[in-house]
């Protein structure tokens, strides 16, 4: 099998249908489909097991509430395809995204695929791209790659990217501090996969479709929010990975360091501005 696609699903109800059609309707016929309910609650749990019904090729597995990080783990445990892709319940992709990925590894196989995505408002195509780097094809140096990981957010989206699956084999590090809902997770999902692969291409297609929703889970912002948006335990991670890749250099750490302030300064302004009251402000 050539692909399988893995989609962690928590009280998605209303985005299902759009999600798992975008699947089904793909130009591209050899995957598979890893539908992870997370203990859902309002009755998506349901939906995935009726669409596995109806094609051999979709598979469901049901869990407690532990998290889109882990319910992507229990995905990428029981996929079978030669290379994975991540979608999550409430986006789509394009209907060529599959043949389009698996046309350019013909051309130059590659441990990852990297890729662009769409940003749609209100069911309509704003314009606005996530992942863009550049017009053209090119092959991808891994260390450019690991560079952007510990300076930015830019490029985080596992959503963004095809692994070869045995990226991931073998992965045994404890990642009990992100259960729950987290800031980070994409990037700490990805960091062991960076350490292992050798090859990274990138096409110039947008085969991603974002929903942008202003009143999604990750952008509200509250006091109680502040420890998961300032990400403490992603940074601890990259900290690591980046003395495991050589790049503890203090021109390594500066980068890191003025990523870690700018994030911090984005979660301050980003709350303050939410703020109505003087005793919010406080």
């Amino acid at each position: 099998m050539r692909f399988s696609i893995i989609v962690p699903v928590y009280n998605a109800m209303p985005f299902l249908k759009a999600c798992i059609g975008s699947v089904l309707g793909q130009t591209y016929a050899d995957w598979e489909l890893l539908l992870i309910d997370d203990g859902s609650t309002d009755g998506s749990g349901a939906l995935l097991d009726s669409f596995a019904k109806t094609d051999q090729r979709i598979h469901t597995y049901h869990q407690g509430n532990a998290g889109q990080f882990f319910a992507r783990r229990v995905g990428i445990n029981k996929a079978e395809g030669e290379y994975l892709l991540f979608l999550d319940g409430d986006d789509t992709l394009t209907d060529d995204c599959l043949e389009k990925v698996d046309a350019a590894l013909l051309l130059r196989p590659a441990d990852i695929v990297m890729f662009a995505g769409s940003i749609i408002e209100n069911g309509q195509n704003t314009g606005r791209y996530i992942g863009k780097i550049s017009l053209a094809e090119n092959d991808i140096s891994v260390n450019w790659l690991k560079e952007k990981l510990i300076s930015s957010h830019e490029l985080n989206s596992l959503c963004l990217k095809a692994f070869r699956r045995s990226l991931f084999e073998d992965d045994h590090n404890d990642y009990g501090a992100f259960k729950g809902t987290c800031c980070g997770e994409d990037k700490v999902q990805l960091l062991y996969p960076v350490t292992r692969a050798e090859s990274v291409i990138y096409i110039p297609e947008c085969l991603y479709q974002y929903d942008h929703r202003e009143n999604s889970t990750m952008r509200k912002f509250a006091i109680s929010t502040i420890p998961r948006m300032i990400a403490n335990d992603m940074y601890l991670m990259l900290y690591r990975y980046m003395r495991e890749w050589g790049m503890d250099s203090p021109e390594y750490q500066e980068l890191a360091a003025v990523y870690y302030l700018r994030n911090y300064l984005s979660v301050y302004f980003g709350l303050r501005k939410r703020c109505t009251t003087s005793r919010e402000r406080r």
